[in-house]
């Protein structure tokens, strides 16, 4: 897989890309937990752009679709004390949870023919979109990895090095699919002792600092899923 080069600048690296529209095309809300995560195809958009999709989630743990081909630690997942559910996501990571605290994410790109470095333009176009939709709380957000974060990857959304979202790719012929959650709601202990635990089935250890919440990065008290698809659902970058 081509990825941008290490001495390469972002703004090389954005300019290289070509950057594209993402705009919010479908809200919904996950009911049973026992539903299988899907990847809404009929969300696909036109050649060069990037429809998102915004959804309220139910409280159950995902594991990434790398680590779920391992039925083994599927089913040591399912075993651990405070899983209510588990399921297989189509996309990348390792472990996340859902609930009244998480907003669920999901994006499908169609990009154009000969685009250089599918997911990193997929990337910094979501990107782009992040930082329009949280200017409005004042949140800014940096591309890194936050070592100690629940589902640690190259492409959790950090704020002042604290993860806030995390996102997981996949890529097929045509499309680039990203997968994700952020937090709005302060994590809980609940949420969080279940993620310690599921990580430290695979020797990641979580540390309680490494990441916040959109409410705690904002200052504002009383936001919650709701308000924040409200707050995002308008917004096209």
């Amino acid at each position: 897989m081509e990825t941008a080069p290490a001495t390469a600048s972002r703004a090389d690296v954005i300019d290289r890309l070509g950057l594209s529209s993402v705009s919010v095309t479908e809200v919904t809300v996950e009911r049973e937990v026992d539903d299988p995560p899907e990847i809404p195809w009929h969300l696909t958009p036109p050649i060069g752009e990037i429809a998102m999709q915004l959804r309220s989630t139910v409280r159950r743990v995902a594991v990434g679709a790398g680590l779920a081909r391992n039925s083994t630690l599927v089913e040591k997942v399912r075993r651990l004390p405070g899983v209510p559910a588990v399921v297989t996501s189509p996309a990348g990571g390792t472990f996340i949870v859902g609930g009244e605290a998480w907003l669920g994410l999901c994006a499908i790109g169609s990009p154009r023919a000969g685009q250089p470095m599918p997911l990193d333009w997929m990337l910094h176009s979501l990107h782009r979109w992040f930082g329009a939709a949280l200017a409005q709380y004042g949140v800014t957000t940096a591309v890194e990895r936050v070592d100690g974060a629940w589902c640690p990857g190259f492409s959790d959304l950090a704020v002042h090095g604290r993860k806030l979202a995390g996102l997981g790719f996949r890529i097929t012929r045509d499309s680039v699919v990203m997968r994700g959650v952020m937090a709005v709601r302060p994590m809980s202990d609940g949420d969080f002792d279940v993620l310690v635990r599921c990580h430290r089935l695979i020797g990641v250890r979580l540390r309680r600092g490494a990441a916040v919440s959109l409410a705690e990065a904002a200052g504002i008290g009383d936001l919650t899923v709701a308000t924040s698809i409200d707050a995002f659902a308008g917004i096209v970058s």
